[in-house]
């Protein structure tokens, strides 16, 4: 049992836990407005809550917290009686568990069969008390009277041949029993007996009469069938024999042959004028009970159900869970506010020499940018695109995140794609000089990669012109020239061309293609001419 102090514990701690975690958020919400303030530039890249409505819900959290708390303390347990009444009837089932029971020309068994009727009417028999009764060679109350439908349908599926100890049948006993246990529920008008048996061995009883209304329900057939007995343990047994003993052959001569006794059964139903059905293969016997259930008189029942009130916490609870929802309604206004921290502060990376991926402050989607240039440096390219897609539900119309999202296809291996993107960031609006050469030189680099120098070249000249001095293109420009020379080379020597006259070149000159007019101004040596002193690097591609 939890005493008060350990409660009281537990309610100051939790409350101070909460208030200082909610000190904390509110003086990050604050700095974040002065923040805001000092940079209007920066209003809609940065979510921030209004600070009296997200002080005003704070309070309301705490006030509730403290008040559902302080309800414990106000607890007040009395002890209250209630007095129910319904209406119910007394239905007793008197069950043959007799060894003839468990005989097969009822699929799986007569016994079986029983347990499937009664298991599927127990739902209909809600409200009215039920028992049962088992006999063989002796008799015994197995389930008593119970409004339970679960208890019962427990008892019915235990039902089996075993569980009486005296072999043989003998109904009059268990009427018998029938009769005692009535005479102790006298005060309940409504009394139903159903009697289930094959009829085997009641021709020499003496069977008592039964107050209520009576059923008779006859399971089994007059042309009989083998007795099948199996331990429920092992599984083991076969069909029973004259002798007393067991086989497992059907054709053997000496089997027991049970047969269902109609008119012993009948005879029984005449005696307490009550009704006899044969339940074997049709169910009009259950449709029988219902209908006696529902017509027979009932008289009220009285129970008196002793439980426990607990009563003064209400008030502070009604309080509490106001207050809890008035903090709810306040969380709507506040629906723009980020979770965690609010500043998120990332750095622009730029990569020389290969595709320069983007990041910068104060995004919403600037942490997926983060983890998408971390992936790219890594070489862990499918994680850095869907990090980059993540940032497209925060970042619309940014050139740069197309520029990431291009260089990503690129590595990928998804020119074409990376080939449209880059054509989009290039007609973007808000695209400025620096970001289109270097989206010039990586389309560039991309038909380079396709084997269109063509288009290659045209790229880097579009490079050059908007930025001349750059170097990584003038390289490429100079390797993809060599690439051609060389494989002009060959070619003339393998048909023994003779240099053509100063003439013919002239005319040659006049009918160049415009890839050869794009590779005149970058021929290797107007770019070496070009050049202007210091060294350079052996950065050729991406």
């Amino acid at each position: 049992m939890i005493d008060i102090q350990t409660v009281t514990k537990v309610a100051i701690i939790s409350v101070v836990l909460w208030t200082f975690l909610f000190s904390g958020k509110l003086f990050i919400n604050i700095k974040t407005n002065s923040f805001k303030e000092k940079n209007p530039n920066l209003k809609n890249r940065i979510f921030s809550a209004n600070t009296r409505f997200y002080f005003l819900r704070i309070l309301c959290f705490l006030i509730s917290l403290t008040l559902a708390f302080y309800s414990l303390f106000k607890v007040k347990a009395t002890e209250v009686e209630s007095t129910k009444e319904f209406e119910s009837a007394d239905i007793l089932f008197v069950v043959d568990v007799s060894l003839s029971m468990n005989a097969i020309d009822v699929r799986p068994s007569r016994l079986k069969r029983f347990q499937d009727l009664a298991l599927r009417i127990l739902p209909n028999l809600k409200g009215n008390r039920i028992g049962i009764i088992v006999f063989a060679g002796q008799s015994f109350s197995f389930c008593p009277l119970t409004t339970d439908i679960a208890a019962v349908a427990d008892y019915i599926q235990a039902l089996g041949v075993e569980m009486v100890g005296a072999k043989g049948t003998d109904l009059s006993v268990a009427l018998d029993r029938v009769n005692q246990i009535r005479k102790k529920n006298n005060t309940i008008s409504s009394q139903i007996t159903i009697i289930v048996s094959d009829g085997e061995d009641h021709e020499n009883q003496n069977i008592p009469p039964i107050a209520g209304e009576v059923i008779v329900w006859g399971i089994g057939t007059e042309e009989g069938g083998n007795i099948e007995y199996r331990d429920p343990g092992t599984g083991r047994g076969g069909y029973v024999t004259t002798d007393a003993g067991i086989t497992e052959s059907l054709s053997a001569p000496n089997l027991v042959i049970s047969q269902m006794n109609v008119s012993k059964l009948k005879s029984i139903a005449d005696q307490n004028h009550g009704t006899y059905h044969d339940v074997s293969f049709q169910a009009d016997g259950v449709y029988a009970l219902l209908d006696t259930v529902q017509t027979t008189k009932k008289r009220k029942i009285q129970t008196i159900e002793r439980f426990k009130n607990e009563d003064g916490a209400h008030p502070y609870l009604i309080a509490a869970f106001f207050f809890l929802f008035f903090e709810r309604l306040l969380n709507l206004f506040l629906q723009n506010t980020p979770k965690g921290i609010y500043t998120i502060i990332l750095f622009l990376f730029t990569l020389f020499g290969q595709p320069n991926l983007y990041a910068w402050e104060l995004d919403p989607g600037g942490n997926s940018i983060e983890k998408g240039v971390k992936s790219y440096q890594n070489k862990n390219y499918n994680e850095s695109q869907k990090e980059f897609q993540k940032a497209k539900e925060y970042i619309h119309d940014d050139p740069r995140l197309l520029y990431n999202e291009s260089a990503t296809a690129y590595q990928l291996g998804q020119y074409k794609e990376a080939i449209g993107i880059s054509e989009k960031i290039l007609t973007h609006p808000k695209s400025n000089d620096d970001l289109k050469a270097k989206t010039y030189f990586n389309l560039g680099n991309i038909y380079s990669r396709l084997g269109d120098k063509k288009n290659a070249l045209k790229a880097y000249s579009k490079t050059l012109e908007i930025n001349p001095d750059h170097l990584p293109t003038k390289k490429n420009i100079e390797h993809l020239t060599k690439d051609k020379e060389a494989e002009e080379k060959p070619k003339r020597e393998e048909n023994n061309e003779q240099p053509q006259p100063k003439q013919e070149k002239r005319n040659k000159k006049e009918e160049k293609t415009d890839a050869e007019k794009i590779l005149d101004p970058f021929s290797q040596d107007s770019i070496l001419k070009n050049k202007r002193g210091g060294s350079f690097d052996n950065e050729k591609f991406w």
